[in-house]
This record gives structure tokens, sequence and C-alpha cells, in this order.
């Protein structure tokens, strides 16, 4: 398969890069699914219910593994890290099942690449329910599905005939049509940053409107803004791909070794970059023995099913304002940013003081005798509507 013709033809390469492909991936694959398992323990300690970004972060790891498994069968029978013309001298299969691999990689890629976005945006709509963060998830979301089908329809026609994709004699033939591979993926990669960087930057506005110290807001940010590590890798690869379109293929098993490991990073990347915010309930566990925190003066086993108390004690909450798009509250010293949904009731009742003595009859003495504003605040997360 080639994109442009090389000037020239470089000298053979007796270099292997497929072994330090298949460690570095590994151990971040381990690394996300530490990650995911904390994550759904921290839902347990906090008793809450699993939501749909839950649901949504386990499925993108399931189908990342499944593309990291087709990558590691890749490099071992494929030759990717290799010399091409190495390992089709020895094997002149490899290249035909190398290919075959890369398309079933591009399908599950804008699979587990939607899903995690997915899973990111549903999390900021359960701790951010404002009407503007809503907007924007319902905008980025319908992007991301529309992207996927664009991308899964161009994957299954990019050739006619299909298998002409993996068989090079095939492509040869004139009345074979198919897409410049490199081409596809560089316009496939740019739209991903595209999309990337819009959905790690939507939380920011959300954050800084929160009535809470600098210092916070800006530890609260660095933590979403760890999953620019994710958008780094697509940049990335966007990168080395535009520089293998410039170059020309002449070793593609080679050439392609930046952009096949920066795809496998970027998903583990924005998959432990949408865990971190969660773990919260387990840091606090493993650290002061309580999802409370160390101020709380009882155990976990007092917080209500169904609700995530993360913010030490909920007594020291304090509304200071209600606007249409959401609440916001003053923490205490003691107290860090929780990822909990919340709203206010208040509840005011004016009753007529007679004789010391409340009374709600009706008497022919209609000047009231006293006021008594009874105002009671209940915080509630709806986790079933939520999720």
């Amino acid at each position: 398969m080639s994109s442009s013709q090389p000037a020239f033809v470089p000298p053979l390469d007796y270099s292997d890069e497929g072994p330090g492909m298949i460690i570095s991936c590994g151990i971040l694959a381990f690394i996300a699914t530490v990650l995911v398992v904390l994550r759904f323990w921290a839902r347990r300690l906090t008793r809450s219910g699993l939501g749909l970004d839950d649901y949504l972060t386990l499925s993108a790891l399931i189908a990342h593994h499944g593309l990291l498994g087709v990558s590691i069968a890749e490099v071992i029978i494929g030759g990717l890290g290799r010399d091409i013309r190495i390992t089709s001298t020895e094997d002149p299969n490899s290249v035909t099942f190398l290919f075959k691999g890369l398309l079933t990689s591009e399908i599950l890629y804008g699979l587990d690449s939607t899903l995690i976005k997915l899973a990111v945006l549903a999390l900021y709509w359960r701790i951010f329910p404002t009407r503007s963060m809503k907007i924007g998830c319902t905008i980025l979301g319908s992007v991301c599905i529309a992207w996927t089908v664009a991308i899964e329809i161009v994957n299954v026609v990019q050739c006619r005939p299909l298998h002409a994709f993996w068989d090079l004699e095939l492509q040869a033939l004139p009345t074979t049509k198919c897409l410049d591979p490199i081409l596809f993926f560089l316009g496939n990669s740019i739209a991903n940053c595209v999309v990337d960087f819009a959905t790690l930057t939507l939380p920011i506005r959300e954050v800084l409107r929160l009535q809470m110290s600098r210092p916070r807001k800006l530890g609260i940010c660095a933590v979403f803004l760890l999953g620019g590590i994710a958008f780094g890798a697509s940049l990335t690869r966007t990168i080395t791909t535009a520089i293998m379109h410039n170059q020309g293929v002449t070793n593609f098993t080679k050439q392609f070794v930046p952009s096949g490991v920066t795809t496998v990073i970027e998903i583990y990347a924005a998959i432990s970059g949408a865990c971190l915010p969660t773990l919260v309930p387990v840091y606090r566990k493993l650290r002061h023995g309580s999802v409370l925190g160390s101020t709380a003066g009882s155990g976990p086993g007092l917080t209500p099913p169904g609700v995530t108390n993360t913010i030490s004690k909920m007594s020291n909450r304090r509304k200071i304002g209600t606007t249409e798009e959401g609440s916001f509250e003053r923490l205490s010293n003691e107290e860090s940013f929780a990822l909990t949904a919340y709203h206010g009731s208040q509840q005011v009742n004016i009753s007529g003081l007679k004789n010391g003595r409340l009374t709600h009859e009706n008497t022919t003495d209609t000047t009231p005798h006293g006021i008594m504003v009874n105002q009671e605040m209940t915080w509630i997360e709806n986790t079933s509507s939520r999720g």
C-alpha cells in the first residue's frame, strides 16, 4: 500500500521496534484498567449507583483492549516495527495480515474513541448540570456520533472491492478504486484533534465559576486537563502522519510505528483522565480510612445510599447563591471540591404565635402575633436520571 511515490529507497533497517511498542502499550493498558477498577470501587464506597459515564468508560476500555490485541498481533505476525522488505521476505503473508489488522484497528478505534469521549461528556453532564454545559455536551456528543458513523462508513468503502485494502496486487489493477490511506488517516486525525480539544476545554468555564479559592480552582482544572495527554497523543499522531505523507511511503511497517503507538496511547490516556476526577472517595479511603475525609467524625457507613457524599461534613456547606443555571457553594477550609450534583430547596412557614404557642386555628383575632421562619436545605443527587 502506498500513498505517494517515494523519491528514493532507503537502505535496509534491521532494527526491531516491536518489543518496545508492546511493553509501553501494555503498561498503559494496565494503568487504565486499574483506574477503571478504582472508579467502580469509588462508586461502591459512596453507595452510588453506576451511571452512564461508568458504563461508557468500561465499554471503551474493553473495545480498546481489543484494539491492543490486534496491534500486538500486527507486531508479532505482521512485522510492524521491522523493515517491510525483511518481513515480507521471511513471510510473504505478513503484509496481508498487517493490513487486515490495520483495517480492524481502524474500525475499533472509531468505536472506542467515541465511547470515551461520550463517557467524558456524560461525566460533565452529571457534575455540572447547568444549561450551558448541557448544550455543550449535546453538541459535542452529536458531533462525536456523526464522526463515528462517517468514519466507519469510509472504513468499509475505502477500497472497492474491500479486500483490495490488504491485497496489494489487486490494488494495482485499473478496475480497483481505493482512497489514499495516509490522507484518510490524516483527515481522521485532524478531525479527532479538534473534537478532543473542545471536549478538554469544555468544563473550564464551569470550574472557574465555582465559589472557592483560586488555588483550588487551578487544582480542579489541572485534574480535568490531565486528559490533555490524550489530546497530545492525538496531535502527535496527526503530525507524524502528515510527515509520512510528505515523505512518501517507503517503509510502511517502520514509518507507521509513531502513528500506531500514539493511537493506542491516546485512548488509554483518555480513559485514565476520565477516571481521575471520580477517585476522590478512593483517595480519602486510602489516606483517612473514610470517604468523608479526615475531618469527618463518622465512617463511610453513614453515607446515605444513592448519594455521592464526598465533601467532608454535609452540615458545613453554606449555600451562597442560586441562578437558573445551577447552584454554587462556598467550602470551608477543611473541605474540598466534590463531583456531586445537588439541588437546593427552601421552605418558609409563616404562622401566628399566640401565648407562646403556635396555632393554625381560625380566630376572630386576625392580628399576627409573630413570625416563625423554618428553613430547610436538602441536597440530593438523582443518580438514576443523571447517571
